[in-house]
């Protein structure tokens, strides 16, 4: 498999919030609280529970303390949730045009990740890349 790139960015900042109201409406709220400081959120992840959503996110740790600020903002909105950080993390990108509709794509990489015992907490995907919080 060839990929037209493989992007590493280093100095990223994870968020998980747990608890999350499962309605479009409080998670709208949650998303413009960070907008307003400021914090320029990529790679969002969610995983839907019965009653609740656990929603992760990234951002560059250049927003660390408009990312606090905006934290404290959130969870005296929204008090049920619950918001994780884990800093000093990276980015793995991994895009390629090939990568549309040709199956194993993933298995391939996540073979490579094991192979060399990377771990990872968070991955996303579109047609044509996949990003890893490792």
């Amino acid at each position: 498999m060839t990929f037209t790139s493989i992007e590493a960015d280093e100095n990223i900042i994870q968020v998980r919030m747990e608890n999350v109201e499962k309605n479009s409406l409080p998670v709208a709220d949650i998303f413009q609280t960070f907008a307003k400081y400021d914090v320029n959120i990529d790679m969002i992840s969610s995983v839907n529970y019965e009653d609740s959503l656990r929603m992760d996110f990234t951002c560059d740790d250049s927003s660390s303390k408009a990312l606090n600020e905006a934290i404290g903002e959130v969870t005296e909105k929204h008090p049920r949730i619950h918001i994780f950080t884990k800093r000093n993390v990276g980015k793995l990108i991994v895009e390629g045009e090939e990568m549309r509709d040709r199956p194993g794509v993933a298995a391939e990489v996540f073979a490579i990740l094991g192979k060399h015992m990377i771990p990872f907490s968070q991955v996303t995907t579109s047609e044509i890349s996949i990003s890893f919080v490792l």
